[in-house]
């Protein structure tokens, strides 16, 4: 709760200040906040007015953060509990990712399936070498509760559990816990025991991706179907508020364009071809 308070009172009086600087503020998904990123600092090159600061905060913290007039707009690497959908929350669909389980560039282990992936991360499988790797016993890491990755990948591995009607998380309390892919990959790359999972779009030399069910995590993959876990990005915001900002409507109306779109494409992610 604490750290979630101070998340949301460092952002009003950040919003404060980007009001009287005319500053568009987008909160919400680390994921998504990559290439979000790279639209903001394209829009702004070819709109000189335009300023548009984007926080990767979580996607949790961003679906607060719009209901709350925090931010303009918000960012989810998931789509919505029952509990955060409202009428008054508006949403678009601008891409689609992948999450790619990941490990040291040493393993030598090419392939998990979805019942050795749950029972890695249940802690029922705790040495590389019941996967055919060597004799190691596995680090495993996640991501922290507010993140839509760790949603996403959780509820399509079958990680989750129900507590008097409230679903929860049912990973081994023991897993490493950390705030965003960059910090999944700096412990994966430097841990040769270490498995975690990134954005399809995070992907780089430092670590290694594992194909899931025999399928490599490539975006050809991911546009055909052949892989299997996948989320959304969403942009979320407040349906009256976008038509009274300006600001906010453009920017929303160039990430779906096909110039946004394309963008995407060459991110690394795969476009929601909305035109």
């Amino acid at each position: 709760m604490f750290p979630r308070a101070t998340t949301l009172l460092a952002l009003c009086a950040g919003l404060a200040f980007n009001a009287q600087a005319e500053t568009l503020t987008v909160s919400g998904s680390t994921s998504a906040s990559h290439i979000v990123e790279v639209l903001a600092e394209t829009y702004s090159a070819e709109n000189k007015n335009s300023q548009i600061a984007v926080q990767g905060i979580g996607s949790s913290a961003g679906i607060t953060a719009v209901k709350q007039d925090v931010a303009e707009l918000g960012m989810s690497s998931r789509y919505l509990t029952d509990e955060e959908i409202s009428s008054k929350l508006k949403s678009v669909t601008f891409a689609h990712d992948g999450i790619a389980l990941v490990v040291n560039k040493n393993n030598p282990v090419k392939n998990l399936t979805k019942e050795q992936v749950s029972q890695i991360y249940h802690g029922e499988i705790t040495n590389w070498q019941q996967v055919g790797g060597p004799e190691r016993k596995i680090a495993v890491v996640s991501r922290e509760n507010a993140s839509g990755s760790r949603f996403s990948f959780e509820d399509f591995i079958g990680l989750t559990k129900d507590i008097k009607g409230i679903r929860v998380s049912d990973i081994n309390p023991q897993a490493i816990v950390v705030n965003t892919n960059g910090m999944v990959k700096s412990l994966v790359s430097g841990n040769p025991n270490a498995i975690g999972y990134v954005s399809l779009g995070s992907i780089d030399q430092s670590i290694k991706a594992l194909s899931f069910e025999g399928v490599l995590p490539t975006l050809d993959n991911l546009e055909s179907g052949e892989y299997k876990i996948s989320r959304p990005f969403i942009m979320l915001y407040k349906d009256k508020a976008l038509k009274k900002d300006k600001k906010a409507k453009a920017f929303v109306d160039y990430i779906v364009s096909p110039e946004g779109q394309s963008i995407i494409d060459e991110g690394g992610y795969l476009a929601s071809q909305i035109q």
